[in-house]
């Protein structure tokens, strides 16, 4: 038990040494959104569709002219083109759907951003849970070893003994290496992410399950992902009225001089219509929209698909991990502490051979191992069923 206590000392004072300050996940995933440019692009993705929107009514640039009626002078005068009302109407209305399909973009971008700052973190305490463990084995294993080296120079334990003793601390000292540069990677992938320096920066919660009390198990019907495939079909319909609107007449005005110099009446009103003779081109950008609008349709159909795809996946890992999670929680863990106590009361008392021991622990902190591996997959499947939800 001593070298349990001791253990754990050390695992304080290499954490006191290595972290100065602590993370929350609020607040990682705060500062992720703050930075995060996918989540900007789609805010400017808003605001383009925004400004178009507002240039709905978009009149052609009115002509000016200096015209020679009898072609003894030149008077000037003025002439604009204006589409039909029921294209600028539509314009408007294909404008306003736009605007409703880039914030669900924004939501969507919103809710990704937030899962790879929930995994990120996720990671980050999981390497710091595997780290602390590879203090606590290496410590245990070079407390041992040196305690056999002494007995061997002592006579009292053979060759083998002190070389398995030096080769399992030699492979506990390598954990401890790998598992100090995952931590470090897992430091630098979430500092990537929301722009703080997190070199030495630890999490500020103990590693523990996140929630998800949802008993539901079936696909939702709607959703982040299914609402803007279902958007992108009413921008396609509404683009496909736009196109038939083309083939209404346009309209055309003018204030002009085109009398004699002499004449009363000078300047007068113009009027005109212009006629779609050029059928083939407006017949075929109705083709064209209306292919689209049945591709965004058929493109919707796949989205709702692989969503529920998506979502079986995610609740088949989620059941799966729950349950060996819950063995841990309800057994794995309790063997782990009762075989590492067992195994140093045993072996101080000179009942089990120093193989016996070894095998012991070495089989204590693999259970502990596990336990690690399968809560970071518990937390990363509640995250993924969290990120299809849209929260």
């Amino acid at each position: 038990m001593k070298g349990v206590t001791l253990s754990a000392l050390l695992v304080c004072v290499w954490l006191g040494l290595f972290a100065q300050s602590t993370i929350s996940l609020d607040s990682a995933i705060a500062e992720t959104l703050k930075k995060h440019p996918y989540l900007k692009a789609a805010q400017l993705e808003l605001e383009e569709q925004r400004a178009l929107k507002k240039g709905s009514f978009s009149l052609p640039d009115p002509q000016l002219m200096l015209e020679a009626p009898t072609g003894e002078f030149f008077t000037p005068g003025i002439q604009q083109s204006i589409d039909n009302p029921l294209v600028y109407i539509q314009q408007s209305k294909v404008g306003k759907e736009k605007v409703k399909l880039a914030e669900a973009g924004i939501r969507i971008s919103r809710a990704a951003v937030i899962r790879q700052a929930s995994r990120a973190y996720n990671q980050l305490q999981y390497s710091e849970a595997r780290a602390r463990q590879a203090v606590t084995q290496d410590s245990i294993f070079t407390a041992h070893y040196l305690a056999t080296d002494k007995r061997h120079k002592a006579g009292d334990v053979g060759l083998l003994e002190l070389t398995s003793a030096e080769a399992r601390a030699g492979e506990a000292s390598v954990e401890l290496a790998q598992t100090r540069a995952q931590l470090k990677s897992a430091q630098l992938g979430l500092s990537l992410l929301t722009g703080i320096d997190i070199k030495g920066m630890l999490t500020a919660s103990a590693y523990e399950k996140l929630d998800y009390n949802e008993s539901i198990i079936e696909a939702p019907s709607s959703g982040l992902f299914i609402d803007y495939a279902n958007q992108n079909t009413v921008v396609a319909r509404k683009e496909l009225k736009l196109a038939k609107f083309g083939l209404a007449p346009d309209f055309s005005f003018g204030y002009m001089n085109q009398a004699e110099l002499t004449s009363s009446t000078t300047y007068r009103f113009q009027f005109g219509l212009s006629l779609p003779l050029w059928f083939w081109t407006h017949t075929a950008r109705i083709k064209a929209a209306k292919a689209n609008a049945e591709k965004r349709s058929f493109e919707g159909a796949m989205a709702a698909q692989n969503f529920n795809f998506k979502w079986f996946d995610a609740i088949q890992a989620y059941q799966a991990n729950q349950a060996s999670l819950e063995y841990f929680d309800s057994v794995g863990l309790k063997q782990s502490d009762v075989i590492l106590d067992a195994a140093s009361r045993s072996y101080t008392a000179g009942e089990i051979s120093y193989i016996e021991y070894l095998f012991s622990v070495s089989q204590a902190f693999e259970i502990k191992t596990n336990y690690y591996e399968a809560l970071k997959k518990y937390n990363a499947s509640v995250i993924e069923l969290n990120y299809l939800k849209g929260k």
